[in-house]
């Protein structure tokens, strides 16, 4: 009977393992749309950085993929006091097309510092929201007006310092709460009017007698580039840096109690190149100036190839990458990692019955594992193992684990999807990747360089 019982139990176990079906996934490839996110995250250490404000790094920098979306998701999702700031919601297309600020361009004016105030003043504004838990329209105006009367009472002894932040809000009283756009367009309007107030003439007289081209229009377009940049210094406002004194001694001044500001897809159309670089490196050197804020983080996620185009577009305008890599968060995963993170995976698509451990098959005569096939042809990024995983699962019907022909019948479509994939990510660094590295395409792995056609090559590197 024991036999009987032992053999049916067995029977039983096997009818009951885990059969993958061409339906099955285990998440998206992106973090912005895996509703399995927060039940199969895995805590690397670039988080517990980023959660800590007395840590300086606040700037997540990786391949796509990489997770950084995926940290912002969590720290949306678990930090109490915490404001998002979508690039594209904030429309700032107009700088691209405004007057003033091309006119500036035109005579050579480095804008930075006014893509500084931008940056501050919006921070300023997203911290004392999150400060005061603004949530009720109705308590807007009270809420501003206790907000005077603490700076008046706070512990700065410089009364005129002080006098000039209530000033500067209650210049912002009907302004404070609209949307970042009308706040910067307006400080894009001040500018122009102080402009043509200095210059006693509008944009459109001063281009008109700049372009008569005799000695006096050269001595106003001196003038007109002085003021410009004396203009653009101004913009720095003595108001705005008192107010930020303020906040900083009397509002943020405890580590106990944390504020979260996080910003990403940076990466997206959110604004023309030619602005969008200057935007971001200037956003960096704010970020890195607000971190005398305790309590405080402004986080925000940077593709590593923007990164590098930030960095060589700002060149000589403000910043240096060396004085800001103690802020860099560089997002680096380990196969240990990326093991746990499949793992999990795996168990919430199979009700804890499949398993790394399980669900690739063994080293055989001390060739490599299935895991580690698959770990060899990533980026070691988790779209990239979830992604091959997944073109798996297509090929894998009713099996029970992936065997190397299912893992070998993966990898042809998993690869096209990763060239794509990498032909989006650096093309705004190196151009038309599909096309510089088609002679490529058909060559054996380890090729010898005699064995490249040099038309093929003249023509995607020489010709074009």
């Amino acid at each position: 009977m024991k036999r009987i019982l032992k053999e049916y139990d067995l029977k039983m176990a096997k009818s009951n393992k885990f059969k993958i079906k061409k339906t099955h996934n285990i998440g998206s490839p992106d973090a912005e749309t895996d509703d399995d996110l927060f039940e199969v995250f895995v805590d690397i250490e670039n988080l517990e950085l980023i959660l800590d404000t007395k840590s300086q790094k606040s700037i997540l920098i990786g391949r796509t993929g990489s997770g950084k979306s995926a940290i912002i998701r969590y720290l949306k999702e678990n930090c109490e006091s915490i404001q998002g700031i979508n690039p594209e919601s904030m429309s700032l297309r107009f700088l691209s097309n405004s007057t003033i600020l091309n006119y500036f361009k035109s005579l050579g004016i480095n804008l930075n510092l006014f893509y500084k105030v931008l940056w501050k003043h919006v921070f300023v504004v997203e911290l004392m929201k999150l400060y005061f838990d603004e949530a009720d329209s109705q308590k807007k105006a009270s809420i501003f007006q206790g907000l005077i009367d603490k700076i008046q009472g706070s512990k700065v002894k410089k009364t005129a310092q002080k006098q000039r932040v209530v000033e500067y809000m209650k210049n912002w009283t009907d302004d404070f709460w609209n949307k970042t756009e009308y706040r910067i367009q307006k400080l894009e309007k001040t500018i122009q009017k102080e402009f043509a107030n200095s210059m006693g003439m509008n944009l459109e007289a001063l281009q008109l007698k700049i372009s008569e081209g005799s000695s006096e229009s050269e001595k106003i377009l001196i003038e007109a580039k002085n003021k410009a940049e004396s203009i653009i210094h101004a913009t720095q406002a003595n108001e705005l840096m008192d107010i930020i004194e303020i906040l900083k001694e009397d509002f943020f001044c405890d580590h106990q109690k944390k504020y979260f500001i996080v910003i990403d897809d940076l990466d997206k159309e959110w604004i023309g190149d030619e602005i969008r670089y200057d935007l971001i490196g200037s956003m960096i050197e704010v970020i890195k100036e607000f971190r005398q804020f305790k309590g405080v983080k402004i986080v925000i996620s940077l593709r590593e190839n923007l990164n590098e185009m930030v960095f060589s577009g700002i060149k000589n305008k403000g910043g240096q990458r060396e004085k800001f890599k103690p802020m860099f968060s560089n997002i680096e995963w380990s196969e240990e990692e990326l093991e746990i993170l499949l793992d999990n995976r795996l168990k919430r698509l199979s009700e804890n019955q499949l398993n790394v451990k399980n669900a690739f098959y063994k080293s055989r005569r001390g060739k490599n594992t299935g895991i580690d096939y698959v770990l060899e042809r990533t980026f070691h990024r988790p779209r990239d193992i979830i992604s091959f995983v997944n073109h798996a699962l297509e090929n894998a019907n009713n099996k029970e684990y992936f065997t190397s022909d299912i893992l070998s019948k993966a990898e042809p479509s998993y690869s096209l999807d990763r060239f794509h994939a990498l032909e989006d990510e650096w093309s705004e660094n190196y151009g038309r990747l599909g096309k510089i590295t088609e002679f490529l395409r058909g060559i054996q792995n380890g090729f010898k360089l005699k064995s490249l056609n040099e038309d093929q090559f003249a023509e995607a590197y020489v010709i074009e």
